[in-house]
């Protein structure tokens, strides 16, 4: 069956088919579509739906359902998020996993309501205290928001790790035509859950206090995310010149842009990261030499493009086209090309 959603409807549709169990949030814009959608539709489904008292204790909620055995989900937007970061710290040493959306919006602070990709490296670069990483993967369309969902679980119970999805108000909101999937439920995991009897005692609590080997135990985890993890999609990279980098509503415009240079005979292609952490690196192993990276973002720190210069070693021209919330239109990112 086909519908017609907005990015926040499609992505809460497609929790429900990851079979999701459990929902905890807080409204906060631009996420609160996804919250909405499961205050009106959790009986309907058999979710169990908690309207928190703030983003701590949705988290926190989350966190609680995620140990008995639920498959838990909150979903947020910039400062919420960062009120989020002691949990997620607190999941991550626990080895406890949960799905987060985070929506972002212009900040710092309380910031605005604006589109924004600036929250990349608070999502990427850990967030809360000590050494973590959690997983992120970036959604582009409302097609990227209902099939993330599943990826999202999978990776989180796989690692037994905290796993953040992301995009930006644009993705939040446009509309578009998908494909509905079927609904999943959730079986318990009851190897790592809290349901056994008195007879069968378990207990989830930081690794750090129980396992000898916690140095070696955390290096592999992340070396086994970091290889194995890498998500990414290219378009038109195998002869180009130019490549763009851009994810959530940047992707789209660079898209088009692509196209256009090369109907004016300019080599051009992108990479779309979709897992932001870890970073695709691969992607960039058979661009030319003498190929011009052009990172096209939402923030005024060039965050994603520190990112791209990092794990490309430095090796190519690295270009920026960025502003915190003004989308570039194609006309100019296709003059910007022609002027480097």
């Amino acid at each position: 069956m086909k519908k017609i959603l907005n990015g926040n409807e499609a992505f809460a549709m497609g929790a429900l088919s990851a079979g999701v169990n459990f929902f905890a949030g807080y409204p906060i814009t631009p996420s609160t579509d996804v919250y909405e959608f499961f205050m009106k539709e959790h009986d309907k489904y058999g979710v169990k739906f908690i309207s928190a008292t703030s983003e701590i204790s949705a988290i926190n909620l989350c966190f609680g359902a995620s140990v008995a055995g639920g498959r838990a989900l909150t979903a947020t937007s910039g400062c919420g998020f960062s009120l989020m970061q002691e949990a997620i710290s607190y999941m991550a040493s626990d080895f406890v996993p949960c799905v987060i959306l985070n929506v972002m919006r212009e900040g710092a602070g309380l910031g605005d309501i604006n589109r924004s990709q600036g929250d990349i490296f608070q999502m990427t670069k850990g967030g809360g205290n000590g050494d973590y990483h959690s997983i992120v993967l970036s959604c582009s369309s409302v097609r990227d928001c209902i099939d993330m969902p599943e990826i999202a679980f999978m990776l989180a119970e796989k690692y037994r790790t905290p796993v953040i999805v992301t995009y930006d108000s644009d993705i939040a909101h446009i509309k578009e035509n998908v494909e509905i999937k079927e609904i999943k439920t959730h079986n318990i995991d009851s190897n790592f859950a809290l349901v056994g009897s008195k007879d069968n005692p378990k207990r989830i609590q930081n690794i750090y206090y129980h396992d000898k080997n916690y140095d070696e135990t955390l290096k592999n985890k992340y070396e086994m995310i970091e290889k194995n993890e890498m998500r990414y999609r290219s378009y038109k990279t195998d002869d180009a010149d130019i490549v763009f980098v851009a994810i959530s509503i940047c992707e789209r415009i660079c898209m088009e842009a692509v196209n256009v240079l090369r109907s004016m005979g300019i080599k051009a292609g992108i990479i779309t990261p979709i897992t932001l952490y870890p970073f695709p690196k691969v992607a960039f192993n058979n661009l030319k030499e003498d190929t011009k990276i052009v990172v096209v973002e939402l923030n005024i720190l060039k965050q994603l493009r520190m990112d791209v210069e990092y794990f490309t070693k430095f090796k190519y021209k690295y270009y920026s086209i960025n502003h915190m919330s003004k989308c570039p239109t194609v006309k100019e990112i296709v003059e910007y090309v022609k002027e480097i």
